[in-house]
């Protein structure tokens, strides 16, 4: 199960236990009962201290218990366990913030998770440097005793800047509120750092020289990291699942193509024909088992929030597989250029059946741009997919620069184009019928057509204890009343929101006072008024701040993304081009 698909089911055992640290002592004894039974199984008897003798024996028996050099694949362990760490505890605190919204101290047990699992992605790339420099492993990075894989390289960098994430996010939450979105520049290093990580993995099995056809172990860490990585590129889809986007919908077709582009076409090339449904095909399996395959607006019987996976990728994984029957994959570019325009196609239409019940659902209103923009992005990341998955193999696709570049490109531009959110002029006559102690909203719209082509017209109520969603229903020109009564009381925070091209803008229906952030009340009554930017109601809790700070911070960003892609793109070159490392002396393998 990966930290993705695993993270939900801990996540939200009960969101009465969001706060709980009972899986950090679970995942504490597991890893320490795994190290135990691999420390017994190795030996090792060069005079280093106590704490290198038992990391050294710990990495010989897992090399002996998989055939993949220790260095290796214990450096891959411990990263992945740490994305298991850090992914359980980002869900949580996802949920936490949907749920109840902001936390009160800063080391909850999710942040706490999210914190220890970062560290132990950053420490992972050490210990294989650690490992296979004093085992001396013929690496052509090297500083005098110190041997240094090209994988630890990207591996570390991911992981040390991620962490240094979370000490920022303190600053900006200080300057700029206590925000409850996934998307701050400081979110966004430590989710990204964290969700890359599989791939530095996937290139240390590569540098390795383990292939999947030696031998069922060596597979079986092939087919997890595949696994791992398209859990990862997903990871950014979690606003979708929770049912709180604060992005165009656009964005959702678009990720998910980015997602099954690379990871899916990689697994292809990599692994061989049928392989690449495996790790598909246990992701929905286990998505059956935890229950969460809801339909919009639902919550759970405590009245907690569920998810509802954003993307199930069993049809993307039939086009890519038909791609490599068909135009087979020894022509990498043919190869990826198939699975992409497969990806769009087969692909996209099976997502589209699936979200047509998300919590915000996939309709006509997404065409022409939800076909095409999607369609170059799968293409463009099927791209870099293949020639990546050609690195793994030892094989460099020999696509060339000027085609990795326009792949590249593409990519980028499918994920600038729908940046943008814009507020539209729409005014809204809003009735509210007391039905218990909820409400049924009944909305007429100025002009009248205002939402003939929205991509969503809903009312979200989150942070009450829960989430509810109701789409307003058309009964005339202009005309709509919510699907379902929606909560008004207590710390619910109600609002109708309204979606349509990249307009998004909403109107208050209820909103607590809320002294910490000097907010009066905004009563649930009848309201007349213009629709305005959503931002100041999604994201009640910020405030302005400096302006200079949030421009370092996303100068910050882009120069870590840069130095991510560079140093992932340079093990990607060079490990190909070079053998795999090797113990300088027979007898001195771990």
């Amino acid at each position: 199960m990966s930290a993705l698909a695993l993270a939900p089911v801990l996540a939200h055992a009960g969101a009465t236990e969001l706060s709980s640290w009972r899986p950090i002592v679970i995942l504490a004894v597991l890893f320490t009962a795994s190290f135990v039974f691999l420390a017994v199984r190795g030996d090792d008897d060069r005079p280093h201290a106590l704490p290198l003798r038992i990391l050294l024996r710990g990495a010989n028996g897992i090399e002996r218990l998989t055939g993949v050099a220790g260095w290796a694949v214990g450096m891959v362990a411990i990263a992945l366990f740490g994305l298991l760490m850090a992914g359980i505890g980002f869900y949580a605190d996802v949920a936490w913030h949907v749920d109840l919204g902001r936390d009160k101290v800063l080391f909850t047990a999710p942040h706490t998770m999210i914190v220890l699992g970062l560290l132990i992605i950053a420490v992972s790339s050490l210990l294989g440097v650690t490992v296979a420099s004093i085992t001396k492993i013929d690496t052509p990075l090297r500083w005098k005793a110190l041997r240094v894989p090209w994988s630890a390289v990207p591996l570390g960098l991911l992981g040390f800047t991620a962490l240094a994430g979370f000490p920022l996010d303190d600053v900006w939450h200080r300057m700029y509120g206590i925000d409850v979105t996934m998307w701050s520049p400081t979110h966004l290093i430590m989710i990204c750092g964290a969700s890359l990580s599989p791939i530095p993995c996937w290139l240390a099995l590569a540098e390795a020289g383990a292939k999947p056809t030696d031998g069922g172990w060596a597979r079986a860490l092939h087919v997890v990291c595949g696994w791992l990585m398209l859990a990862g590129l997903s990871s950014v889809l979690g606003e979708f699942e929770f049912g709180v986007p604060q992005f165009q919908q656009l964005y959702h077709p678009v990720l998910i193509a980015l997602a099954a582009g690379v990871a899916l076409t990689a697994c292809r090339v990599v692994l061989g024909p049928v392989w690449t449904l495996v790790p598909v095909i246990v992701t929905v399996g286990e998505r059956i088992v935890q229950g969460s395959m809801v339909g919009t607006g639902s919550v759970a019987p405590d009245g907690h929030v569920l998810t509802r996976p954003a993307a199930l990728y069993l049809g993307c994984a039939v086009a890519v597989e038909l791609a490599g029957l068909v135009l087979g994959t020894r022509n990498r570019l043919r190869f990826a250029i198939g699975a992409g325009v497969s990806i769009a196609t087969i692909g996209m239409a099976a997502e589209w059946w699936w979200n047509a019940n998300a919590h915000q659902p996939w309709t006509s209103n997404l065409l022409p741009a939800g076909v095409v923009l999607p369609a170059i992005v799968a293409i463009g990341a099927a791209v870099i997919g293949a020639s990546f998955g050609s690195a793994i193999l030892g094989a460099p696709a020999r696509l060339g620069r000027p085609v990795l570049g326009i792949a590249f490109a593409a990519v980028v531009a499918g994920l600038l184009l729908p940046l943008p959110r814009t507020t539209g002029d729409v005014d809204v006559d809003m009735k509210l019928e007391p039905v218990g102690a909820e409400m049924r909203v009944r909305a007429t719209l100025d002009p009248p057509d205002a939402a003939d082509e929205a991509k969503w017209f809903q009312v979200t109520a989150w942070q009450g204890g829960g989430m509810v969603l109701a789409d307003m229903q058309r009964t005339g020109p202009g005309e709509y009343v919510s699907s379902r009564t929606v909560p008004v009381t207590g710390k619910w925070k109600t609002m109708l929101r309204l979606h349509r091209g990249a307009e998004m803008m909403a109107v208050p229906i209820f909103l607590p006072a809320d002294a910490e952030i000097d907010e009066a009340e905004v009563p649930a009554v009848d309201r007349r008024g213009p629709f305005v930017g959503e931002q100041q109601y999604l994201l009640r809790e910020s405030k302005s701040g400096p302006g200079w700070y949030a421009v370092v911070a996303y100068i910050l960003i882009a120069g870590i993304a840069a130095l991510w892609i560079g140093s992932i793109g340079l093990a990607a070159v060079r490990i190909p081009s070079e053998r795999p490392p090797t113990p300088a002396r027979t007898e001195e393998r771990v």
